[in-house]
């Protein structure tokens, strides 16, 4: 496997924060949302959020090898939250802010899309230890 080089993830930290205040929030707890996507439209974002992820998380196996897992689930989260933050920041002073920044909503999606990147890193971490690519992540 080609090495990809650490500043690598110079290029890819923006685009991962991007895409995390993009799709927040991938599900709406709060009762009192006034926008209704349509189950359709909220299956699309969550599993396209998810795929994204996924993504990320087979780069950073590639990135990140040696790494800890801790350390993984901990750049993972703090990407995510960049995200949170950087669309808190957008929406700033909107009505939306109330409605979709709930305790709930914030942290499903946190936890829901730290765990998908660093799952799969754990996987292809530990299929290419074993020198056997058992899984196409």
């Amino acid at each position: 496997m080609k090495k990809v080089l650490p500043r690598s993830m110079l290029a890819v930290v923006p685009l991962m924060l991007v895409v995390n205040c993009g799709f927040f929030p991938i599900v709406n707890f709060n009762p009192e949302n006034p926008v209704d996507l349509g189950m359709i439209m909220r299956a699309l974002v969550l599993v396209m959020a998810v795929k994204a992820h996924w993504d990320f998380g087979r780069l950073e196996a590639r990135v990140f090898p040696e790494r800890s897992l801790s350390f993984i689930g901990l750049f993972n989260a703090a990407v995510v939250c960049g995200g949170l933050l950087a669309r808190y920041l957008l929406e700033l002073g909107e009505v939306s802010n109330s409605y979709n920044f709930t305790l709930a909503n914030a942290a499903f999606h946190v936890l829901v899309l730290a765990s998908a990147a660093t799952a799969v890193w754990r996987l292809r971490t530990l299929s290419g230890r074993s020198g056997v690519d058992r899984c196409e992540v």
